[in-house]
C-alpha cells in the first residue's frame, strides 16, 4: 500500500496490509474498541485517504508528544457515521488551527502577565479578550485591583495615624482623598468580579479608552452591539453616552432607571448594588477620617460637615441596599448631579 502522507506526517506500510501513520501532533482520531460479552465492537475513526476509506485500528501516544496511528481498510460490515478527511487541504486547515491555538495560549499567558494593566479596561473589553483567546476576565480584574487596594488601605492608615500626631507610616502614600478612592474603587471591583462573577474596569481605564478612541477618530466602541428600541435603532451618540454614564445611572429615580432598562438593557439591580456599596464605603471612610481628625484635636467645622455628610450617605445607601435586595431599584439624592448629563439618553428618541 503506497498511500502518501501529507505535511510532516510519515506513512509506512506494514506487513499485515495496514499503514502506520506517524504524526507530530495528535489528530484526535479514536482507535477501534474491541467487543466483549457485554458490549459490541466499536470501529475506529473512519478516514478518507486519497481514493480509499480507512479505519483507525490503533492510536498510540509517542514520547515526543506525537501520535502513531495504525490504519487498515474500512470493513463493509461497519456503518460509517462520521468520516474524517486526510488530504492536503484538511491538513493545512488542521495546521492553521494548531497555530491559532498556540497563538491563543501565548496571548493568554501574555494577558496574565499584563493583568495589572489590562484589568483596568472596561468589563466588556475584558470579556471580549476571554472570548477571543481565553484570557480569564475575572482574574484580570482582581489582579489589577488588588495592588491598588493595598496601596489605598496603607495610604489611608498612614493619614489616619498622622491625624493623631504620629509621623507618616508610609511617606510614599498618596493623598488621603486618592487613598480612600483607591481603597473603595478597588474593593468594589474585586467584589464585582468575585461575588457577582462580572469583570469591572477602573475609572482611569475607562477614561484612557475613551481618549484613545477619540484620538483614533472612532465614533463608538468597537464590538459594542447597537441597541434597539423596537422598530428604531438608537443613534450611536446616545449609546456612547449611556456606556460612559452606566456606572452612575443607578443614582437616578426608579422610573428613570426602569426606562433605561427597557431602552438600553441597563442592569438596574447589579449597578444599584455596586453603587450602593461604593457610596456606603465612601461615606464610612469620611466618617472614620473625620472622627480621627476630631479625636486628634486638629479638626474644624469642615470635619464636622464631612462627618454629617458621611453619616447621611451611609444611612441612605443602607436604605437603598435594602430596597434593591427586594428586587426594586432605588435612586439617591446624588442623582440630581447625574441627571443633567443623562438628559439626552432619557429623552424620547427622535423620528
Amino acid at each position: 500500500m503506497t498511500t502518501p502522507a501529507f505535511g510532516s506526517d510519515r506513512a509506512e506500510p506494514l506487513p499485515d496490509g495496514s499503514v502506520a501513520l506517524t504524526c507530530a501532533i495528535s489528530k484526535g482520531w479514536a482507535s477501534r474498541r474491541a467487543g466483549s460479552q457485554t458490549s459490541a465492537e466499536h470501529p475506529g475513526t473512519a478516514v478518507r485517504w486519497n481514493a480509499g476509506i480507512f479505519e483507525v485500528l490503533e492510536a498510540a501516544a509517542l514520547p515526543d508528544g506525537g501520535t502513531r496511528y495504525r490504519l487498515g481498510p474500512w470493513q463493509d460490515r461497519h456503518a460509517i457515521r462520521h468520516i474524517e478527511a486526510y488530504d492536503a487541504p484538511s491538513e493545512a486547515a488542521r495546521a492553521a488551527e494548531q497555530s491559532r491555538r498556540a497563538s491563543n495560549i501565548w496571548r493568554r499567558r501574555l494577558a496574565l502577565l499584563l493583568a495589572p494593566f489590562l484589568g483596568h479596561l472596561p468589563g466588556e473589553m475584558q470579556k471580549q479578550m476571554e472570548l477571543d483567546f481565553g484570557a480569564p476576565a475575572i482574574a484580570l480584574t482582581i489582579l489589577s485591583a488588588l495592588p491598588l487596594l493595598v496601596i489605598g488601605v496603607l495610604g489611608s492608615l498612614s493619614h489616619i495615624a498622622g491625624a493623631f500626631g504620629a509621623p507618616p507610616l508610609f511617606p510614599w502614600a498618596p493623598t488621603l482623598p486618592l487613598s480612600v478612592f483607591l481603597t473603595f474603587e478597588s474593593a468594589v471591583r474585586i467584589g464585582s468580579a468575585w461575588l457577582q462573577d462580572q469583570p469591572m474596569g477602573s475609572v482611569a481605564g475607562a477614561l484612557l479608552v475613551r481618549i484613545v478612541q477619540a484620538l483614533r477618530g472612532r465614533a463608538k466602541p468597537g464590538r459594542a452591539p447597537r441597541l434597539s428600541t423596537g422598530p428604531r435603532q438608537l443613534d450611536s451618540g446616545r449609546q456612547d453616552r449611556f456606556r460612559v454614564l452606566e456606572p452612575l445611572l443607578s443614582l437616578l429615580r426608579r422610573d428613570e432607571q426602569e426606562l433605561l432598562e427597557r431602552r438600553y438593557g441597563f442592569d438596574v439591580l447589579r449597578w444599584g448594588r455596586v453603587g450602593a456599596a461604593t457610596l456606603f464605603l465612601v461615606g464610612a471612610s469620611n466618617v472614620i477620617a473625620s472622627l480621627a481628625t476630631l479625636a486628634g484635636g486638629v479638626g474644624g467645622i469642615a470635619d464636622v460637615l464631612w462627618l454629617t455628610a458621611g453619616l447621611g450617605l451611609c444611612v441612605e445607601q443602607g436604605l437603598r441596599w435594602n430596597e434593591i435586595a427586594r428586587g426594586r431599584p432605588r435612586g439617591s439624592v446624588l442623582g440630581a448631579l447625574v441627571r443633567p448629563f443623562a438628559r439626552s439618553i432619557l429623552a424620547a428618541p427622535r423620528g
